[in-house]
């Protein structure tokens, strides 16, 4: 998991650029992302980074984000959960199911 000092919107905004430009959404026990809405099986998703931001001021702002892509598909997005008592139970159990990619540890927010 990688910190950062640049904002939840900056990041979000480089993995765009990086091609991450699906919202994925957590279901149940899938995911799914906005082509069609259709359900992915988790054992199709890899997640490339995780970042987490700590709030500053307020609790609340505090998130981790996941850059996530389909390894069917190619299809690459993102999806926020919320951190410590703000992150959600469901959320939670269903990216621990997720493979983590440990290859590339560069924080790809410094190179923008």
């Amino acid at each position: 998991m990688l910190s950062t000092e640049k904002t939840l919107s900056e990041v979000i905004e480089i993995l765009r650029l990086r091609g991450y430009t699906e919202d994925f959404n957590l279901l149940e026990e899938n995911i799914s992302y906005k082509i069609g809405g259709e359900k992915v099986n988790l054992s199709d998703i890899v997640i490339d980074k995780i970042y987490r931001f700590t709030g500053l001021y307020d609790l609340e702002d505090e998130a981790i984000l996941y850059a996530m892509r389909n390894q069917k598909d190619g299809a690459k997005g993102i999806f926020v959960n919320g951190y410590g008592t703000y992150s959600d139970s469901v959320s939670n159990s269903i990216i621990e199911q997720i493979a983590v990619n440990e290859d590339d540890k560069d924080d790809w927010t410094i190179e923008i």
